[in-house]
């Protein structure tokens, strides 16, 4: 017969061995995000989205990340069997209003790419990745997940710094400079705060439905209400729906960002999060994701290369880990 301590023991290993898949599954997905959101930081400045400056970026996420993510989701919510219980959103109230500040993330996604027209994807990347941090002391706070160690405060510092760094070497990658710069800075930090709130929404969603279902709800709402403030707000737009689809370059495109966001916001954001929790999995998902973004940008899509930027990402990304590092015999406990 097994006794209390060979279970709990047990129960233990498995709830720890979890929590390290899930983080895992938030680092492997950066570079996805980084090859879909750097190309879509190159897109911003060419025709036919930069008719209208720099709104015009909207369009690339509404008519090309969102239909094409929301078309990888869609094969993701097949083939896992989560379609059976995508409808479950519709029997709790909390669900419906934690999917409405998870669709806030929608926000963040249209700021990254007005911000990407102002300063470019590799700086906009590491300041987005901040929104891990953002979300973390939100969850912490909500879930009771301490995070105050001396490794915290470390992590905390080296942020600081990393951003500071980043900033710092801005101007030899920003296609604007003085004020234009700043309103693209603020932009992306307006941004991060609504992925931070996004953050906070998965951790709380995936306690009430299945990951896949809250993530196929997530892009067809963000996808709907992209669509409509497009109409409303942004009547320049128009042409650029019959220029998009008509050519087959940019469709192709369209696949890669909108693929690209989808395998991120699957195993990094919404599983990540949902096996190691807002903190953990938020935290890595951020700023590993967002760093690629600059790396990226930098080698592979032709912006202007910059260590001082790439050293900032890194030191960035390593306080955010030290934020997140546990003891092995309490990390089964986290979320």
């Amino acid at each position: 017969m097994i006794d209390a301590t060979t279970i709990t023991r047990r129960l233990t290993k498995m709830n720890s061995t979890k929590t390290r898949i899930g983080m895992l599954y938030a680092l492997l997905a950066g570079p996805a995000l980084g090859l879909a959101l750097g190309l879509l930081g190159t897109l911003v400045g060419k025709a036919p989205f930069n008719s209208q400056y720099p709104t015009g970026a909207f369009a690339i996420v509404v008519l090309l990340q969102y239909p094409f993510g929301l078309l990888a989701v869609t094969v993701f919510l097949i083939i896992s069997g989560a379609w059976r219980d995508f409808t479950s959103i519709f029997k709790s109230r909390i669900s419906w209003w934690v999917l409405f500040v998870g669709v806030g993330g929608f926000v963040g996604d249209l700021c990254y790419a007005c911000s990407a027209v102002l300063i470019g994807g590799a700086l906009a990347g590491p300041i987005g990745g901040l929104f891990g941090v953002v979300g973390a002391v939100i969850v912490s706070a909500l879930y009771k997940e301490s995070i105050k160690r001396w490794s915290t405060l470390v992590g905390v510092i080296a942020i600081g710094v990393g951003v500071w760094l980043a900033l710092s070497g801005g101007k030899l990658v920003s296609p604007t400079h003085g004020v234009y710069a700043l309103v693209g800075v603020l932009i992306m930090v307006a941004g991060t705060l609504n992925w931070g709130f996004e953050n906070f929404a998965i951790a709380a969603g995936s306690d009430l439905m299945r990951a896949e279902s809250f993530i196929w709800w997530r892009a067809f709402i963000a996808l709907v209400l992209g669509f409509i403030l497009m109409i409303i707000a942004f009547p320049a737009s128009r042409p650029m729906l019959v220029e998009t689809y008509s050519d087959p370059r940019l469709l192709a495109y369209g696949a890669v960002i909108g693929i690209g966001w989808a395998i991120w916001v699957i195993m990094g954001y919404y599983i990540g999060i949902a096996y190691a929790g807002g903190v953990r999995g938020g935290v890595i998902a951020g700023t590993f994701g967002f760093f690629f973004i600059s790396f990226f940008s930098m080698t592979v899509y032709g912006t202007p290369f910059s260590w001082i930027v790439l050293i900032g990402s890194v030191i960035l990304f390593i306080g955010a880990a030290l934020i997140i590092t546990e003891p092995k015999e309490i990390l089964s406990n986290k979320r």
